[in-house]
Formats: C-alpha cells, structure tokens, sequence
C-alpha cells in the first residue's frame, strides 16, 4: 500500500526551509530597512522609500498566504479558505508587482531596470494567468501558473538572501545584479514545472 502523505514531506521541509530563509532575511535585512537602521540603504531608497514598503509588505503576505496551499489535503477539507487565501494571495500580487515595476522604470539604474520590469511583469502575468484558469475550472492549468507565480514570489527571499544576507558581490564581467534577476527568474520558472510534471503521479494516485 502506498503511503500518499510520503509524496508531499519534500514540500514540507521544502517550506520549512524556505520559512526559516524568510525569517533571516526579514531579520537581517526588511526589518533594519524598515527601522532606518541601515544608513546605506537609507540614502539608496530616500525617494521611493514607502514604495519600497508597500511593495515589500504585499510580497510578504503572498509568501504567507501561499505554502499551505500546496497541499492537497488542506485544498480538499477547507476549499473555502483555500479560495479566500487564493484571493489574497492573488490580491497582494496584483499590488506588489505594480509597484515593483514603477520602482524599476522610475529609481532604478538602467543596468537593473529592465530584467526587474520583466521579472515584475512575469509574476504579475503567471499570477493573473492562475487566477483566470482557476475561474474557469482549468485546475491542471491552474496549478502550472500558480505555482511559476509562487516560485518567481520566492525570489523575493532568494535575491535579498544572495545579496544583502550572504554579501555575494557579482562581478559585472557576469551580469552584476541584473544576471542575477534574469537567472532567479528563469530557474523560478524552470523549477516550478519541474515540481508540476512531477506530481503527476500523485494526481493519478488521487484519481485511481
């Protein structure tokens, strides 16, 4: 007999590890930027300082209202709060995103502005593109475009994390920081249809 609940522990330590990723980076670097106590970051971020925060706190709820919605158990005993925590998932997207790409077009360098004007509207498309296959009852296709959108939502943490927590400096032969959005992006992606094709299986299971 097979175990169903042993296909979805890697999703559980999976976000374990990521909510403990979160909870440094929101430690070493949201919270002092919140406080003003990086005078670095401070002068950087002077002209779109609440922008900034808006952004940050919309993407912040995203990364919470998600993980629990990826496993199927929870879908299937609470499908109100499953849709309720989609909206606002959804709802804090549609205000994150916006703001991300205002940021990039407006304060931003031109080194930097393009891939995060592309990354923003990339997770704002996957996340709209989730919610209208949803309304239609295209669940397969739902769960692909949710999850790229969730996946693109965790490079939220993956970037500050390579950047601001362990202090990678990426050298402009390589890209600088720009490669790193376009590279974050493209393995966001590429790993969230990964995990699709492989439940696959799963889904068969819970159809048998």
């Amino acid at each position: 007999m097979v175990n169903r609940e042993a296909y979805f522990r890697p999703q559980l330590y999976f976000f374990i590890f990521t909510g403990l990723l979160f909870m440094l980076v929101m430690c070493k670097v949201e919270l002092p930027l919140l406080l003003g106590m990086n005078l670095q970051w401070e002068q950087k971020i002077n002209s779109y300082r609440w922008c900034l925060h808006v952004h940050a706190f919309a993407a912040t709820i995203a990364l919470i209202a998600a993980p629990v919605q990826f496993f199927p158990g929870f879908r299937v005993r609470h499908l109100q709060m499953h849709k309720l925590l989609g909206r606002l998932y959804a709802l804090s997207i549609c205000i994150a995103a916006p703001i991300a790409i205002y940021i990039a077009l407006v304060h931003l360098t031109a080194n930097e502005k393009w891939p995060t004007v592309a990354q923003g509207s990339l997770w704002l498309c996957t996340t709209l593109a989730g919610v209208y296959t949803a309304s239609n009852k295209q669940l397969i296709m739902h769960q692909i475009w949710i999850t790229r959108s969730y996946a693109l939502t965790l490079t939220f943490i993956t970037t500050r994390m390579i950047v601001d927590v362990l202090n990678v400096d990426i050298n402009a032969i390589f890209g600088g920081n720009a490669n790193l959005i376009w590279t974050s992006s493209f393995v966001a992606l590429m790993m969230a249809d990964i995990l699709c094709a492989s439940a696959n299986p799963v889904r068969k299971l819970e159809i048998a």
